[in-house]
């Protein structure tokens, strides 16, 4: 059996701290929304930190909704937690049966998780097309990144279930990234007239957030009021956007930042897919090089063999 060196581990260290120790630190700070109607519905809440005003109207009024914004945070704040240490080199090497099993429960997670956030889509942030849009290509890319992880890992092909892990993991990350947008994107609106945007809202949902005082919302929207109901089309009213009333390039910086890594899994997996008869062991999973141009990979013991072979006769060379 071929011995591949392990990279220095300082820097994988380093490299979880940034990302993986981050996406922790977020999804523990989330972990009260698991209270969600004292703290995520929670009506006095601070802006930024609970839903987004007259959310939570569908929540508490509608069973498909009420059920997704229970499910989704459910089960996809304890998935991070379990996926965060599936990276620890350590528990990959040594705690195989933890790993594998972790592996599945947070499959498992993910995949409820979805249909939570696909039930509540329509509502989530205001529910408007690019929340949509947005939420139904997270749930695309991540689906898909998890299939081939599981696809590369049962042809033993390790190298591209860590790359395609990474890859899912970042693309769940995107959340982080979306958050600060939504903070900054907020402030701007509400302080730069010129960039201000406007809204559809059920003067039922109007009245919910402003806490069933029928008066404020007639006073703010007169076209709620039953009187003026011809100028409500049905139902629904404008509403001003007002805050006082990148993942992808993640995945491919880790990946770019751990060559010695991806090429030791790949030795691994040439070792393990060898010993197990799989036909052209080192590239039986979803490699590059059996869809595209890439050259074909060659295994470190073919590679030490020509050198030598190369050192040898460079020396007898030189002894003639």
């Amino acid at each position: 059996m071929v011995t591949v060196d392990r990279p220095p581990k300082g820097y994988n260290a380093i490299l979880w701290f940034i990302f993986d120790g981050a996406f922790l630190g977020f999804t523990l700070a989330r972990f009260e929304y698991l209270n969600i109607w004292k703290v995520f519905c929670n009506p006095n809440g601070q802006g930024g930190f609970t839903a987004a005003p007259g959310e939570c109207y569908w929540y508490e009024n509608f069973p498909r909704n009420k059920i997704g914004i229970i499910l989704h945070p459910g089960t996809i704040l304890p998935a991070p937690l379990l996926a965060a240490f599936q990276f620890v080199p350590l528990i990959c090497y040594k705690a195989i049966l933890y790993h594998r099993i972790a592996g599945y429960v947070i499959f498992l997670l993910v995949a409820v998780s979805d249909a939570g956030a696909i039930m509540v889509v329509n509502h989530a942030f205001g529910g408007d097309i690019v929340t949509q849009v947005f939420v139904g290509v997270l749930v695309i890319i991540t689906t898909i990144s998890l299939v081939l992880a599981y696809i590369n890992i049962k042809r033993l092909q390790i190298d591209q279930h860590r790359a395609w892990m990474l890859r899912a993991w970042f693309y769940f990350a995107s959340i982080i990234s979306l958050r600060l947008i939504q903070v900054i994107a907020t402030s701007v609106q509400s302080s730069w007239p010129e960039s201000q945007q406007y809204g559809a809202f059920p003067c039922s949902e109007m009245l919910f957030t402003y806490k069933n005082n029928a008066t404020n919302v007639y006073n703010d929207f007169p076209a709620c009021n039953p009187t003026n109901a011809q100028w409500a089309l049905d139902g629904y009213v404008v509403v001003k956007a007002d805050l006082n009333g990148q993942s992808v390039m993640n995945a491919a910086a880790a990946l770019g930042l751990t060559p010695r890594e991806s090429e030791r899994l790949r030795q691994v997996s040439y070792e393990r897919q060898l010993e197990r008869g799989f036909k052209d062991p080192g590239s039986a999973g979803l490699v590059v090089e059996r869809f595209g141009d890439a050259y074909p990979w060659v295994p470190k013991s073919y590679l030490d063999a020509a050198t030598t072979k190369f050192e040898t006769r460079k020396s007898n060379s030189s002894s003639d």
